[in-house]
């Protein structure tokens, strides 16, 4: 098994020197080549990538060559003129001229009511292909604007067709575009058109650029020489291999179907089952059998980039005489294993609890920087587009003015929750307490959460029961505490998109339920979910991001209010977590 894999890996790197159209042999189907610089990146077979880790930018026409048809649209408001003037530049023999000057002249006939030849000026201009209008190419700006068009006047059918071949554009690979820029005219393409979920050939192409990005992503920090990796973007595996200098990078990267058609029969030889396992136990290709004997190969050993899990699928023949000599093995094993464990159980203890922190501490700097890096890249992309004005319609200068909002909002959260639990841990917060109607409060803060929810598909169902005694607690605390809560409600149920809330009176306490139905967790995670950087393990399967700091808040939040935090629940069918704090009697 290990043999045939490394032949199949052995036959991918023979690629890292291909050279287009040279007579050699093709790459096999579902196999990307990727020749990077610090400069630019290209693959093989063309339009295998989706979207490009970096994107050189192209020399324009001077923004002087449009200032006298802008002036008359922007400043004096005579859209009827502009439109002359950019229909005589469109005559020009620059081909960037004529790209610029058609998107504009599409524009200005729009505002006048001459639909139908501003359409004509966008069938122009997507006619220039990849010439670049304001920094991205002719024809995708020349679809996106006929869209607009289409939308604002109620022509479905034609903006559904429109929408389609943008969408099919997009993931054909057809242009060199950031990813950032790539998802959001996905996004657009996608209401437009209506389009279902992907399907499996744009599953692999999608985990192919993918991890092409993380790659490059990897090869322009740490520049490394030839090696190996195996990825899951959702549930399609990536194999990668490479060989980065300081100034070049080669790499193949097979995805999903390749693999399937290779790899997979290969891991399933007969009476043997084989999968091949990350560093962290993850499962990337093939299954793993719990019953029957079974042999593990690290990467070390095999040279494959993962560790090879075989388990036979038959019991086999097995003679006496190996049979004995195996027992004395065991045995013999056994006297070794019980001496040393006698010596060495508090240093085997303290050794775990050491890398457990240690691993815990890795995680949460990693998630922590995903959880900087991405709103962070969003905020550096528009605000790139924006200064540039690469942003033609008023429409879309709102819409990238709202997602600048929602990521700062994001990263301004962040920020606060890593600042209270530094000030709660040091015994450094200070609590404001203060009367509350426990059902004011409760209703308030779902209802702002409502807002944040329903931009993510999500609704949020509030039950309060009857009137309850006056609450003393600190209120921005105890609101930081629920949302952590309903935060968490919303990201691990990537199923159901409803979320419950109910608030009613428990004895002589206020309880405050959350409940969702989504991921879960295992009985043995319950019992160590609120320390610090603990996540579960079903969050860290689907790949769902976190820093596993937002029950720990919680938690501490209401035991400072003499309360405390209750989980029920049970793997695929959700979690209800329970606040109880005491109430004021009443006089």
């Amino acid at each position: 098994m290990a043999a045939v894999l490394q032949q199949s890996l052995a036959d991918l790197e023979g690629f890292l020197s291909f050279v287009p159209d040279s007579g050699v042999r093709e790459p096999p189907a579902g196999v990307m080549i990727l020749q990077a610089t610090s400069h630019g990146v290209s693959a093989y077979p063309p339009g295998t990538l989706l979207f490009s880790p970096v994107v050189l930018a192209e020399d324009e026409p001077p923004a002087g060559r449009f200032a006298p048809g802008e002036t008359l649209e922007f400043q004096r408001n005579d859209p009827a003129r502009a439109a002359e003037v950019f229909r005589e530049l469109t005559q020009s023999p620059d081909r960037g001229v004529r790209a610029g000057a058609l998107l504009r002249l599409g524009r200005n006939l729009r505002k006048i009511g001459r639909n139908e030849e501003a359409l004509r000026a966008f069938g122009q201009l997507a006619r220039l292909g990849q010439t670049p209008v304001l920094g991205l190419p002719a024809e995708l700006m020349a679809r996106e604007s006929a869209g607009s068009l289409l939308e604002g006047t109620g022509r479905i059918e034609e903006l559904r067709k429109e929408a389609s071949l943008l969408h099919e554009a997009l993931w054909s690979g057809r242009w060199s575009l950031l990813r950032p820029a790539w998802e959001f005219h996905v996004e657009e393409a996608k209401r437009w058109f209506g389009a279902g979920p992907l399907t499996e050939r744009e599953q692999n192409a999608f985990a192919l650029s993918n991890a092409a990005e993380s790659l490059y992503g990897r090869w322009i920090v740490e520049r490394e020489a030839r090696s190996r990796r195996a990825e899951k973007t959702g549930e399609c595996p990536v194999l990668m291999t490479w060989d980065g200098t300081a100034d070049r990078l080669a790499a193949v990267l097979a995805g999903p179907a390749y693999l399937a058609s290779t790899w997979t029969p290969a891991l399933q030889d007969g009476a043997v089952q084989g999968a091949l396992i990350d560093a962290d136990g993850h499962v990337l290709i093939g299954s793993v059998k719990k019953d029957g004997r079974q042999a593990l190969r690290t990467a070390a050993a095999t040279g494959l980039p993962g560790t090879l899990h075989a388990t036979s699928v038959g019991p086999g023949p097995e003679s006496a005489g190996l049979a004995g000599r195996r027992r004395l093995l065991l045995l013999g094993f056994a006297v070794l294993a019980l001496s040393l464990l006698a010596g060495s159980y508090f240093i085997v203890r303290s050794i775990g609890r050491e890398q457990a922190v240690a691993r815990l501490q890795s995680e949460f700097v990693s998630a922590v920087s995903h959880e900087f890096r991405t709103p962070l890249t969003s905020l550096r992309q528009l605000s790139e587009m924006l200064s540039k004005g690469r942003i033609p319609t008023e429409d879309q200068r709102q819409k990238s003015y709202d997602i600048l909002s929602h990521e700062s909002e994001r990263l301004q959260r962040l920020v606060e929750s890593l600042l209270d639990l530094g000030r709660i841990e040091a015994r450094a917060f200070r609590y404001h307490f203060e009367h509350l109607d426990p059902g004011a409060f409760v209703s308030g803060l779902v209802a702002e959460f409502r807002r944040q929810a329903a931009a993510q598909g999500y609704r949020v169902e509030l039950s309060l029961e009857g009137e309850q005694p006056p609450l003393l607690a600190d209120r921005e605390a105890l609101g930081l505490a629920l949302r952590n809560l309903l935060d968490n409600a919303v990201r691990y149920s990537p199923d159901c998109r409803n979320v419950w809330v109910e608030a009613g009176r428990e004895g002589g306490r206020l309880a405050i339920r959350v409940r969702d139905r989504g991921l879960g967790i295992s009985g043995p995670e319950q019992k160590k979910i609120f320390r610090k950087f603990v996540r579960g393990a079903g969050s860290r399967e689907a790949h769902i991001r976190g820093t596993g700091i937002g029950l720990t808040l919680a938690s501490s939040i209401v035991e400072a209010h003499g309360g405390e935090i209750c989980l029920e629940s049970e793997p695929g069918k959700g979690s209800t977590f329970t606040i109880l704090l005491p109430l004021e009697k009443k006089a």
